[in-house]
């Protein structure tokens, strides 16, 4: 074959393929974004009203929103403690936490899409009494040969006129995030106007557990080495803390189904999730003491000392695999045009592949490194196009 009739082949392969990649990266580009990121809206009619009479004749795949869309929810979730080595704990128990659930996506019409999704939320449960310091009052609230960083032991307690101490055991302590992008797409409406939107993507989850155990030495129960000695006014922290962070990244499936009546839109969401959980617990033991130069208690004299020492900190790693499935349930009432407010439930439940509890520290028991994490309760929110 002549050089000429080879590179003429080899001209018109690259064509093909050109061509073939256009056309590709044209029907790709169709359903991506606009470049206008309010393109749904260009109006921003988002107030405008809404009537009865309009949504009743209005079919369900007309009704059902195209574009960009948002929804925001704020969560009230109870959280099941860790199962620790200790047989006196209450496993069983669910503590109610507080957090926040972002939403945004998009849906062309060509009825294929993306949703990203953010939740986070917290536990924070213990068993504490409160414990007035040796020195109760700093009158002067004057600082001398005290670090900034020992706030709030050189002044009162914000709010208060006094110093204190919270000291016991923490039950269940917990952040939980989750991060999601899913490509979503809309099936036809059924026979009675549902519509059914099968979702695919990836999750990445990161929960923080927390154990803390402290207690409280003041006026002559000082303990450990160097310590200055059995003076009146002085108070001595103990505590042993074992922080465990699960980093957990997976894939997952699941649908959304929706219908409309009048206002009203009935949901439901269900996901099941499975995936890598690179786990990392951190302990160590803390003292802090403080001196109030020998003052009688209550006289109120300012700090003069303070000294803080912390053992060798420890590490423990492991690696799992973790199971889940997350469920939602809400009905919708449409304010406006683009406005609705919705209430409902959700489950979130990560049966299997979590280590709560944290490694043996002190007075810390630890926990098992396969474990679950059970989360119930109510939503309330508001969505925009959705």
């Amino acid at each position: 074959m002549s050089v000429r009739k080879l590179t003429a082949g080899v001209l018109t392969i690259l064509a093909m393929l050109g061509s073939i990649a256009g056309v590709s990266a044209q029907e790709h580009f169709n359903n991506l974004p606009p470049a206008d990121p309010f393109a749904f809206d260009p109006d921003f009619r988002w107030f405008e009203p809404v009537y009865n009479m309009d949504l009743a004749d209005m079919k369900a795949k007309h009704r059902a929103p195209t574009g960009w869309f948002g929804t925001y929810d704020r969560l009230s979730l109870y959280g099941s403690r860790p199962e620790t080595n200790d047989s006196q704990s209450a496993e069983t128990k669910l503590d109610n936490g507080w957090g926040h659930r972002y939403e945004v996506g998009y849906m062309t019409p060509e009825k294929s899409g993306w949703t990203f999704n953010w939740t986070e939320m917290g536990v924070s449960e213990g068993n504490y009494i409160r414990h007035e310091a040796a020195n109760r009052v700093n009158e002067n609230a004057i600082v001398s040969n005290v670090q900034q960083d020992s706030f709030p032991f050189e002044t009162n307690v914000p709010g208060t006129n006094y110093r204190f101490f919270d000291v016991g055991d923490s039950t269940n302590i917990f952040n939980y995030d989750s991060y999601e992008l899913n490509r979503t797409w809309r099936m036809e409406p059924y026979h009675y106007g549902g519509i059914l939107e099968p979702m695919i993507g990836v999750r990445w989850m990161r929960i923080d557990d927390i154990s803390l155990s402290t207690r409280l030495n003041t006026d002559g129960d000082l303990t450990g080495a160097g310590v200055i000695g059995d003076l009146p006014g002085f108070d001595q922290l103990l505590s042993d803390q074992s922080i465990t962070e699960n980093e957990m990244f997976g894939g997952q499936i699941g649908f959304r189904y929706f219908k409309y009546r009048d206002r009203f839109t009935y949901s439901a969401d269900f996901r099941v999730f499975s995936g890598g959980n690179w786990q990392c617990s951190t302990s160590f033991s803390d003292e802090l003491l403080i001196d109030y130069g020998g003052t009688p208690v209550g006289e109120g004299d300012d700090v003069v000392g303070v000294q803080r020492d912390r053992t060798a900190t420890t590490y423990e790693r492991n690696e799992d695999i973790f199971v889940g499935f997350d469920v939602r349930g809400e009905l919708g009432y449409q304010l406006t045009k683009m406005v609705s407010i919705r209430a409902g439930f959700q489950i979130i439940d990560i049966g299997t592949g979590l280590w709560r509890g944290g490694s043996q520290q002190g007075r810390i028991t630890g926990g098992d490194m396969d474990q679950d994490l059970f989360m119930v309760g109510g939503t309330f929110g508001l969505s925009l196009n959705h």
